[in-house]
C-alpha cells in the first residue's frame, strides 16, 4: 500500500552569489516579523514604553511551554528538545525551516498561531518523477525476506532501521511517546488462529520504507469494488466485473455494504456525541455521502479527522472532496494498516491529531483484508497503544456466522481460491480485536442491529448484513 512516510525532502541547495554552490539561506521573515511586534514581559525602555522581547526571553518561554506539553519526554535528552539563543538565531536567519515537533508546538502555543506556516516554518520538497519498472532495483533487508525497492539512481541510505537518513529531527523519538509492539508469534484469541490463507501473499512481509504503487486499474481493488456496490462512479471495469461475479454468488453483498455505510455514520455520531473531538479513519475508502467528517462536524464543527488509504485514486478524491466545516480540519495521508508505525510516526499525524487527547479510531471493513489474524490483531493493538485514555474504537468486520453451511463452506473455497479478498472471521475472532475494552451496548453484532435508528420490518437482518461492528471504550485510568 502506499505510503509517504519513507519520503524524504531534502532541502535543495541554492547557489549563493558567489557561485560556489553552497546553500544561501534566506531569513524567516514571518518568525522575525512576530518577533519584531511582540514586546517583553519583563523589561520596558527608560520612557516607560514597552521593550522588544529579546532571544533569552523567548528562549526561556518556549522551553517552559515545551515543558509543559510534553511531561513524559527528557527533553534534555532527546534530539529537538530544549531550545537555545544559538537555534533560534539559526531559525531567525532561515538556516532551519523545520525545527523538531517539540518546538514547534511550543512555538505555536507561544506565538498563539494555529500553524506552523504562520511561523514560516515549513518541510522542504522536492518533486520527483512517478517510478518506472526501469526504474527499480531490488534491494533485501537485512533479515533477507521479501524486497523492497528504491530509485536506482539518487536514493537515501538506508540505515539499519530500515529508514532514510534524511527525516524530521523530531520524528526519530515519535516511536518513544507510542509503544508499538512487536509482532507476537502466538498472540492470544479466544477461538484459534486463521485456518485459510491467500497464496503468495508477501505484502505484509514488506519492511520498511513503502514505495508507492502504480495505478493498475486492470485489478480489482477493494476500495473500488465498495464503491461500485455503493452505487458510485469511480471504479473501472475490472472493479465491476469482481464486484458482479461476488454479487451472483452472494445476492446480498451490496445490502452488507449499504449497511456497513449506515453503521459507520450511527457509530461515528455516538462518539462525536461523548465529546470526542478527532478521528481517524483507516481504510476510509472512496468519498461518499456520510464521510466520517461529515457527520462528526455535524456534531462538533471543531472535529479533526484523518483519513488513510492505500489506493491512489482515493487519495487524489479525498483530497478533493473531504472539504470539511472550516472550523475543523480534515486531512488525508496513504499508508499501510499492516504497518501502523508509519501512520503513527507519519509528520501529518501529529500535525492533525493530537496524541494527549481521546480520539475515535476507525476500522470499518478493513480488517477482513488482513488475512493474518495476529498480524490484524497486532495493527490493532499498536494503534491502541498510542492513543490516549478515553479514546473509541470502531470495528467492522465480514464473517461467515450468519451464512447457511452451503453458502459458508462455498465462500471458504472461493477464498481459498483467490476469487474474493475478504477474509471473514467468527465472532469470537473479531472480539479479540477490542480485548480489554468497555464495549458500548448493544455489544458486538450484527452492523445492521447497532443502535438501529429504523424499524425491524426495513432493517438488513444479520444474512443480508454479513458484517459485525463493535464500539469500545479506552477507559481513562482511575486517578490516584
Amino acid at each position: 500500500m502506499p505510503s509517504q512516510t519513507a519520503v524524504t525532502y531534502p532541502t535543495p541547495a541554492r547557489p549563493d552569489a558567489s557561485g560556489t554552490g553552497k546553500a544561501k539561506a534566506t531569513p524567516n521573515q514571518k518568525l522575525v516579523g512576530r518577533l519584531l511586534r511582540m514586546a517583553s514581559a519583563t523589561e520596558t525602555l527608560p520612557d516607560g514604553r514597552p521593550a522588544r522581547i529579546q532571544r533569552p526571553e523567548v528562549v526561556a518561554a518556549v522551553n517552559k511551554i515545551m515543558t509543559k506539553l510534553f511531561p513524559g519526554v527528557d527533553l534534555a535528552v532527546v534530539n529537538g528538545g530544549f531550545l537555545d539563543e544559538r537555534e533560534l538565531g539559526r531559525y531567525e536567519r532561515g538556516e532551519v525551516f523545520w525545527p523538531s515537533r517539540y518546538r514547534r508546538a511550543a512555538f505555536r502555543a507561544f506565538f498563539n498561531v494555529a500553524s506552523d506556516a504562520d511561523l514560516g516554518f515549513y518541510r522542504a520538497r522536492v518533486l520527483e518523477p512517478v517510478l518506472d519498472d526501469t526504474d527499480l532495483v531490488p534491494v533485501s533487508d537485512q533479515a533477507g525476506d521479501a524486497p523492497i525497492s528504491r530509485r536506482q539512481q539518487g536514493a537515501p541510505e538506508i540505515g539499519e532501521s530500515g529508514r532514510a537518513d534524511h527525516r524530521d529531527a523530531g520524528s526519530a523519538h515519535i516511536a518513544q511517546l507510542r509503544r508499538i509492539p512487536a509482532p507476537r508469534t502466538n498472540p492470544p484469541t479466544r477461538s484459534g488462529v486463521d485456518d485459510t490463507t491467500v497464496p503468495g501473499d508477501r505484502e505484509s512481509a514488506r519492511p520498511w520504507p513503502w514505495r508507492p504503487s502504480k495505478l493498475d486499474v486492470s485489478r480489482p481493488h477493494s476500495a473500488r469494488r465498495y464503491d461500485y456496490w455503493l452505487g458510485g462512479k469511480d471504479n473501472f471495469p475490472a472493479d465491476r466485473d469482481s464486484g458482479d461475479a461476488i454479487e451472483q454468488r452472494f445476492p446480498w453483498v451490496r445490502t452488507a455494504a449499504q449497511a456497513n455505510r449506515a453503521f459507520l455514520g450511527r457509530a461515528v455520531r455516538a462518539i462525536a456525541q461523548t465529546g470526542v473531538r478527532q478521528f481517524l479513519d483507516i481504510g476510509t475508502g472512496l468519498p461518499a455521502p456520510g464521510n466520517t467528517h461529515e457527520i462528526a462536524q455535524q456534531i462538533t464543527p471543531d472535529a479533526r479527522v484523518l483519513y488513510v488509504d492505500n489506493d491512489p485514486i482515493v487519495g487524489t478524491h479525498a483530497r478533493a472532496l473531504t472539504v470539511g466545516h472550516p472550523a475543523g480540519h480534515t486531512a488525508y495521508l496513504e499508508a499501510d494498516l499492516r504497518h501502523p508505525e508509519q501512520i503513527l510516526q507519519h509528520p501529518d499525524f501529529g500535525a492533525i491529531l493530537d496524541p494527549r487527547e481521546p480520539l475515535c479510531i476507525v476500522l470499518a471493513a478493513v480488517l477482513h483484508y488482513l488475512p493474518d489474524l495476529a498480524e490484524a490483531q497486532r495493527a490493532v493493538r499498536a494503534l491502541l497503544d498510542a492513543a490516549a485514555p478515553g479514546s473509541f474504537l470502531i470495528i467492522s468486520h465480514g464473517t461467515h456466522d450468519f451464512m447457511c453451511a452451503d453458502d459458508a463452506a462455498a465462500y471458504k473455497a472461493i477464498y481459498a481460491a483467490g476469487e474474493i479478498d475478504v477474509r471473514t472471521r467468527t465472532k469470537d475472532q473479531i472480539a479479540t480485536f477490542a480485548y480489554g475494552l468497555q464495549i458500548l451496548e448493544p455489544g458486538l453484532v450484527a452492523v445492521s442491529d447497532w443502535r438501529p435508528d429504523d424499524e425491524p420490518a426495513k432493517r438488513p437482518s444479520p444474512r443480508h448484513a454479513g458484517l459485525y461492528g463493535v464500539v469500545g471504550h479506552l477507559r481513562p485510568r482511575p486517578a490516584p
